[in-house]
């Protein structure tokens, strides 16, 4: 047995060797990095059966998902510094969106720096740096890029009031359907950045008669992040009576009051002030828990439509990219009777990771949002801004509609209609992934892309990096990759899980609902690497997340959610294993930013083996002590620990 191991990764490593000596003789492969705010992973390629995310979907099925991804902190700026920097918020001393990491913490090399000063031409579209003072106001120029990071003008008007509430007036408001060409600008944000980038991608094409430097270009889209902002045409593939609530939505029983998110950020919204929620724990009416829910997949599949023509250019023009695909944080529908992100809770560090190596497809697979809204609009459907109407109790009334409407784009996805006319969920799609269950973080990102395209390998950061400019808090993925997508491990080392209907989905495609009434879900495969494959392999036994907080009790001055790190009292470090996630809040200087791990406030403990939604704090169960014990020392010893060979 172990000579037939030994062959099998020297006739794989053999091979990778000869596919590196190709691409490097013809230069490195371009690069495309694709960030989604506030994304959690609902998606079809993730086992989510409600979610529509074909062009994502078609992705993933071209790479790797990674199924037990989390971020590093639960908050945009904090998160991509961490992961734009493979530095952990301790290290960047970023627990908030008020500073700069070079002149707060250290002159640390940035991803697209990196990349920059290797030879590569750095593009940024759209969000990939927290705007304002964390990038020094400049998105890190003259530092990450090669030319001026682009911003979608009709950002500006991300707050203004055009969300059409109860009383016919325009409101800012979360939830938000709208008609675009009523909007400031004539346009959104994402549309806007979308087709910069395809611009972009096109005239690159034409430029490069001649052999020429490769391109890291970096597409940042701000939706599903609040307000749920978005053209109106896609509500309807989520009619609102076949949208589940979330099957947790009570506190869990045994939560610390520290670990609580009031959900600040959206209680000053029109619609949700309007419903007089009680501060902290009132739980948002269910009428108007599902149109947030509604939301928040319409304009995820909004986004993956422009996906969709992202990808369509990069599959014409560039036919040798590396694609990675990932969400800054998660996100809060409604699991724990909370809204938004800004804990440590798994729905809330759990992200999207895909990465592939894309070669190009003589037909593309991808669909996108430019063929998709001529399509709605020839199939006549009503604007819903002018046709829709609340009734007193805020609940959305059916709109007016021609008898005969279909959308052949939704016949694609293998939607039914009934005799109303009404979508019906699809049934029998067909998808199959090729996953990893193991546990990554997003400051992986960075070593791994450095590794792909075939750059100097970083290297482990000591203890105190303050000093080093260049170094990785993370761990390279591309050894793993290489495993799987070698194309010389012979079947009988893979393992395949299915689902169907109503089963139980495989370990690593987690699905977060039950299943509405008459729903049948879409089938998804997943081809799992054997761990028999892994001995050679470095793998992280834990991972880890944090958050601060201003005080034992939710707050809203000073904001518990996003509290300015010197007012934090607080700060919880949680660590995920493949069965637990353990959290730990501990006394925090908000003056010298460190924290005094001697001094516990509380803590949390739950068993995913029995309760995977995180219900049940069990820290003071009798029957975990042991185990506890383990874990805490687990949690101090930190990443530099986690990290093994099978």
């Amino acid at each position: 047995m172990a000579g037939l191991m030994t062959l099998i990764i020297l006739c794989l490593f053999t091979s990778l060797l000869g596919n590196v000596r190709s691409v490097s003789s013809v230069g490195h492969p371009n690069v495309l990095l694709i960030i989604v705010d506030d994304l959690r992973p609902t998606l079809g390629c993730y086992g989510d059966t409600l979610a529509l995310t074909p062009n994502i979907d078609a992705l993933a099925q071209e790479g790797v998902i990674f199924t037990r991804a989390y971020a590093q902190q639960a908050l945009c700026g904090p998160s991509r510094t961490s992961f734009l920097t493979s530095r952990r918020p301790d290290t960047t001393l970023l627990y908030d969106v008020h500073s700069y990491w070079r002149k707060h913490a250290g002159n640390f090399t940035s991803l697209p720096q990196y990349f920059k000063e290797h030879g590569y031409h750095t593009v940024s579209a759209g969000k990939i740096f927290h705007p304002g003072i964390v990038s020094n106001h400049s998105d890190d120029q003259p530092y990450s890029w090669s030319e001026e990071p682009f911003h979608p003008p009709t950002q500006t008007h991300k707050q203004d009031p055009v969300c059409l509430g109860p009383d016919g007036s325009l409101h800012t408001s979360i939830y938000c359907p709208v008609q675009v060409e009523e909007q400031p600008g004539g346009s959104l944000p994402d549309i806007e950045t979308t087709q910069f980038a395809v611009s972009w991608l096109q005239q690159r094409a034409e430029q490069l008669k001649e052999a020429s430097e490769p391109f890291f270009l970096a597409v940042g889209y701000h939706k599903p992040h609040i307000p749920l902002k978005f053209p109106s045409q896609f509500l309807d593939l989520y009619p609102i009576s076949s949208v589940p609530l979330a099957p947790n939505r009570h506190r869990p029983q045994g939560l610390p009051s520290v670990a609580w998110n009031p959900w600040n950020d959206l209680r000053w919204r029109a619609d949700i002030a309007a419903l007089n929620v009680s501060f902290p724990y009132g739980p948002l009416p269910d009428f108007y828990a599902r149109y947030i829910r509604q939301g928040y997949y319409a304009a995820t599949t909004y986004t993956d439509s422009l996906i969709g023509d992202l990808l369509d250019a990069v599959n014409t023009h560039f036919p040798d990219t590396i694609i990675a695909f990932i969400g800054d944080h998660g996100w809060s529908l409604g699991e724990h009777q909370e809204w938004s992100k800004f804990s440590n809770f798994e729905v809330a560090t759990r992200v999207p990771f895909i990465i592939s190596h894309w070669r190009q497809h003589k037909s593309s697979p991808f669909l996108g949002f430019s063929s998709l809204i001529p399509e709605m609009k020839k199939s006549g459907v009503y604007p819903r801004n002018k046709y829709h109407t609340f009734s007193q109790v805020g609940l959305l009334e059916n709109y007016k509609r021609k008898d005969n409407y279909r959308f052949d784009y939704y016949k694609s996805l293998g939607l039914k209609f009934n005799s109303s006319g009404n979508t019906e969920f699809p049934r029998s799609l067909d998808l199959t992934m090729t996953s990893h269950d193991g546990l990554v973080e997003l400051v992986d990102l960075f070593p791994t892309l450095v590794d792909l395209a075939g750059l100097p390998a970083l290297f482990t950061c000591p203890r105190d990096s303050r000093q080093v400019d260049t170094c990785t808090e993370g761990m390279s993925l591309s050894p793993l990759l290489h495993l799987i997508q070698g194309g010389s491990i012979p079947r009988a080392f893979l393992t395949q899980g299915k689902t169907k209907g109503k089963d139980r989905l495989p370990d690593g495609v987690l699905s977060q609902y039950p299943l509405p009434v008459n729903h049948t879900s879409t089938i998804v495969k997943t081809v799992q690497l054997d761990s028999h494959l892994l001995h050679s392999v470095r793998v992280k036994k834990a991972v880890f997340s944090q958050y601060p907080r201003p005080g034992i009790t939710p707050s809203v001055n000073p904001d518990s959610d996003q509290c300015h790190a010197r007012d934090a009292t607080v700060m919880g470090y949680s660590m995920r294993t493949l069965r637990y996630r353990y959290t730990v809040w501990f006394s925090f200087n908000g003056t010298i930013l460190m924290s005094d791990w001697s001094h516990i406030l509380a803590q949390e403990l739950y068993d995913h083996k029995i309760d995977p939604q995180e219900n049940h704090n069990v820290v003071d169960k009798a029957g975990y002590a042991h185990r506890l014990s383990y874990l805490h020392t687990q949690l101090r010893n930190g990443w530099q620990l986690a990290v093994s060979t099978l």
